[in-house]
């Protein structure tokens, strides 16, 4: 019997799991990459992940963090930035698509469709126009992910992740 994906606001009180989810899955994503700098993505995950970061993310009343769950357990999140603006985003009342990630164990288990179609009723009904976001040039799967959720690329960006300037694609849809 398939269990059945939850999907919440996360709290104050979920900081220390999103700061594991966060690193545990990001690190699984590009560690096994030839074009990661493995120095630089250590570099990146003690930084980014801490839950001293996450909790002030967390207290950012422009971002929004959604946790999926299977049974308690944690699976996937996203991250959602409001007048987290990029110049090349030109509409009235972007939003940004700053994370989204699934455990490994779960990818292909139509965790990411869930948030994601999460993250579009959430940004419609605060009354964005346009989700955007940006994703590694070399992350060649999640861009064919967005690209069937009709996210069209738009330009790039330069990414810092320890070290290293990687190139980010920047992608976009309407909503």
């Amino acid at each position: 019997m398939k269990s059945e994906v939850g999907i919440r606001f996360a709290a104050r009180g979920d900081a220390k799991l999103l700061a594991e989810i966060g690193r545990e899955t990001f690190y699984d994503a590009f560690v096994n990459h030839p074009l990661m700098p493995k120095a630089d993505l250590n570099l990146y995950l003690n930084e980014a992940f801490t839950i001293q970061q996450i909790i002030s993310e967390l207290n950012d009343a422009q971002a929004a963090f959604l946790l999926a769950e299977i049974d308690g357990q944690a699976v996937g999140y996203a991250k959602l930035v409001q007048n987290g603006c990029e110049s090349l985003v030109v509409t009235k009342n972007p939003v940004k698509l700053k994370r989204l990630y699934a455990r490994q164990e779960f990818i292909g288990a139509g965790i990411g469709a869930g948030l994601l179609s999460r993250c579009l009723d959430e940004a419609e009904k605060s009354g964005h126009d346009t989700i955007w976001l940006s994703v590694w040039e070399h992350n060649l799967r999640a861009q064919e992910f967005y690209r069937r959720w009709n996210f069209k690329p738009f330009g790039v960006i330069d990414f810092q992740l320890g070290n290293t300037m990687l190139t980010d694609i920047l992608m976009q849809r309407p909503l």
